[in-house]
């Protein structure tokens, strides 16, 4: 499937200041199951400098610095990407809980830390561990279902993902917050897993779109593993990776910061999001 993507970031600001250096996940992640056909990140006000890298969890990283003040901060981004469809695992039959990662320990430990109080999600991993007997793949397919329960229709564009408790207890979410939920979950059974921010095909119908997210797990021999508990499906060729890490504040697309003297600042911020599919 091509996917071609535009995507405009836009802070204005109410008095003029002067940014900080800025960290860019714009640029999708090339993992052999998605190819970057054409890429382009245009910048307003023009940086005085541009340094791409990778950053300390494999994503494509630019930092970007600039002189003097603005009232704005605007990052377009123009992306082609091939994706193509994984296939299926092919699920050993010892394959249970626990996982045994003791090959992996020192890379997987940032994605194993705890993301909740573990007395707090107890109720709700043990319903998944019952109904699949530890089978590693019936368990993660059971949690998948299980939050796609609390998929919340709206949109809420500003803030970080809910705490996993409390998206529980309100019984609803938007994707980030699934995504969390799902996570902690699978980190509570001793299962490796990362926080995972792109796009989604969709369906086609809104106007508006918006950044999505989903989880990785990583399960030998196979790897990481997306799980996207929005749409209650394994990810596939419907889905383009831009950046995953331990936590959602790894994966933002534009961090950093400005400061300014005089009147208190007031910020906005318009995230537009096109995508054709072919």
């Amino acid at each position: 499937m091509l996917f071609e993507i535009d995507h405009l970031t836009r802070y204005e600001y109410s008095v003029p200041v002067r940014l900080t250096e800025q960290r860019l996940h714009f640029l999708p992640r090339e993992d052999g199951f998605q190819n970057t056909v054409a890429q382009q990140v245009m910048i307003d006000p023009p940086p005085t400098s541009r340094i791409m890298s990778v950053d300390e969890w494999g994503n494509p990283l630019e930092h970007v610095r600039f002189e003097g003040e603005t009232g704005h901060l605007e990052v377009r981004s123009h992306i082609q990407v091939e994706t193509v469809e994984r296939p299926p695992p092919c699920w050993p039959d010892n394959l249970r809980l626990p996982i045994d990662y003791s090959e992996q320990t020192s890379a997987l430990s940032p994605y194993l830390q705890p993301l909740e109080e573990p007395d707090l999600l107890q109720a709700f991993v043990a319903q998944g561990l019952a109904s699949s007997s530890g089978v590693v793949p019936d368990f993660l397919a059971a949690l998948n279902q299980a939050i796609h329960g609390f998929y919340h229709q709206g949109v809420r564009l500003d803030g970080a993902a809910r705490r996993p408790a409390e998206t529980l207890a309100l019984g609803e979410g938007v994707c980030r917050d699934l995504t969390l939920l799902f996570m902690a979950a699978c980190r509570q059974v001793g299962l490796a897993s990362r926080f995972v921010s792109g796009y989604q095909q969709g369906d086609g119908l809104r106007q508006q779109r918006h950044l999505h997210a989903w989880a990785e797990v990583y399960l030998p021999p196979h790897g990481w593993l997306g799980y996207d508990p929005t749409h209650g499906e394994m990810s596939g060729s419907d889905h383009v990776a831009i950046a995953a890490a331990p936590s959602q504040e790894g994966t933002m697309p534009l961090s950093g910061g400005y400061y300014f003297d005089g009147a208190e600042l007031t910020s906005t911020l318009v995230t537009d999001i096109h995508i054709d599919t072919r």
